[in-house]
């Protein structure tokens, strides 16, 4: 079979030519359908990110409790706002748990803090008050990390 020069070019064009379509039209295509499922690396645990370890506070809430002293016939009326101090890996497994289990921590803290009476109430490191936050915290998450039981605002008054 012999070709003229004019039919080769020909069909070597024509050839080159449906090469650049098909290879416009896949390009096209993994352009518009993408190329698969991209590389996802192993997830990394929480612990071992880079800032897993920076302290960060964590607002537990505001409180308001009222406590009757039977011997004086007097009260005590309580207004705290606490917040826990915890590596930031561990605050975010708490702030969840803290949102849904909310009325039971509130009801485990101010359970905790209507024992008290006002010499516990005096010590101006609030010790007991701190312990009390720190074990209905660790009722709601279990291996909890943290480090300080803080105070934005605290006032009792014995009326």
């Amino acid at each position: 079979m012999s070709f003229s020069r004019n039919t080769m070019g020909s069909l070597l064009t024509c050839w080159l030519h449906s090469s650049w379509v098909r290879i416009a039209a896949l390009a096209a295509l993994v352009y518009l359908v993408g190329c698969g499922t991209p590389y996802q690396q192993p997830e990394r645990a929480a612990k071992d990110m880079p800032d897993a370890l920076v302290p960060v506070e964590v607002d537990l809430g505001s409180f308001q409790c009222t406590i009757p002293n039977d011997q004086t016939n007097s009260t005590i009326q309580i207004d705290f706002h606490a917040f826990a101090k915890m590596p930031r890996y561990k605050s975010n497994e708490l702030k969840p748990l803290l949102e849904s289990h909310q009325s039971r921590f509130r009801h485990d803290v101010l359970l905790r803090v209507r024992k008290f009476d006002r010499p516990t109430l005096n010590d101006p490191d609030l010790i007991q008050l701190r312990e009390a936050i720190l074990k209905a915290t660790g009722e709601i998450l279990k291996e909890n990390k943290i480090e300080l039981i803080g105070f934005y605002h605290f006032q009792f008054l014995e009326e």
